[in-house]
């Protein structure tokens, strides 16, 4: 639309050469549909989502990411080629395989973690967050979603693929497929139990300073102090008290869950043994570390920024 001016006024006097324009630029009110909160949410998830995975950004940013899925992808893919010539080979140990990819896992949330908070806090786009349809709670919600999004890329998506496969290499899969649900509902809840747990300790960790080399270091000495912790006082207490250290020890709380979840099909470990609290004990405790957690973020951006 082009501007229209209104003509200069004369006025007498001194003051005669001097007028005012009027400009009509076209601006509108917005007149669309109002998409509301949870469609902030979502949109600000998958934006987390995207950022963290190095879309859009130099090839770099890629690299870590996928290296952790390569080194992720190996042993499901031997497993399921080795489980088509071999009818009978049992390779793949589900509970084991949470074991072996503990540290994939940790490795992985601390690249994806600090990509979720410590960019907004060192950029100040916080302010601009929060003046939208979102609140802080909404906020960190959308960080937890998409941190726990990707986390099961690794904890959930593989384990499914390889039981996937192995059903599909019988004589009738929908038959073994139906034979075999139990397993199905215990690697969905395994992966993301484990995916919440562990996403919501690097957010944490990564909610306290803007700078992402700092977050990764945090995190990744957070897993290995909290478990050499642990093992310290597995050896060095005994009875009730020994048992309760197995909850310090993320690699063997997660093992200890998978064995209860896999209704102790898998051979045990020494820690789970000694512990021997039910399964709803270590579903509670993850979840319980979810919610401190996201507790504690929220007080921590309760503040104005």
């Amino acid at each position: 639309m082009n501007p229209q001016v209104a003509p200069p006024i004369p006025i007498d006097g001194a003051q005669s050469q001097r007028y005012g324009e009027v400009f009509d630029r076209g601006y509108k009110h917005y007149d669309g549909p109002r998409l509301g909160r949870m469609h902030a949410i979502w949109a600000l998830t998958l934006y987390s989502i995207k950022r963290a995975m190095g879309i859009k950004k130099n090839w770099t940013a890629k690299v870590t990411p996928f290296v952790l899925y390569g080194a992720i992808a190996i042993p499901v893919a031997v497993g399921i080629g080795i489980r088509a010539f071999v009818e009978d080979a049992e390779i793949f140990d589900y509970v084991g395989f949470y074991g072996y990819v503990f540290i994939i896992l940790g490795v992985f949330v601390a690249s994806i973690a600090p990509e979720m908070l410590c960019s907004d806090r060192r950029e100040n786009v916080l302010a601009l967050y929060f003046s939208r349809a979102i609140t802080r709670i909404d906020y960190l919600v959308a960080k937890l979603l998409a941190t726990a999004l990707l986390t099961m890329t690794v904890s959930l998506v593989p384990v499914l693929i390889y039981w996937l496969g192995v059903q599909l290499l019988e004589d009738s899969p929908i038959k073994a497929m139906a034979d075999r649900q139990d397993e199905f509902w215990a690697i969905l809840v395994m992966g993301t139990l484990v995916a919440l747990y562990l996403g919501s300790v690097g957010l944490l960790a990564s909610a306290f300073t803007d700078r992402k080399s700092i977050a990764i270091g945090v995190i990744v000495v957070l897993f290995i102090v909290t478990n050499a912790i642990a093992i310290v006082l597995f050896e060095a207490l005994d009875g009730e008290l020994q048992r309760y250290t197995i909850f310090l020890s993320p690699p063997n709380t997660i093992i200890a869950l998978g064995i209860g979840l896999f209704d102790n099909s898998q051979e045990g470990s020494e820690w789970a043994d000694v512990a021997n609290f039910p399964t709803w004990a270590y579903v509670a405790w993850t979840l319980g570390v979810t919610a401190v957690a996201t507790a504690v973020m929220y007080l921590r951006y309760r503040p104005n920024e």
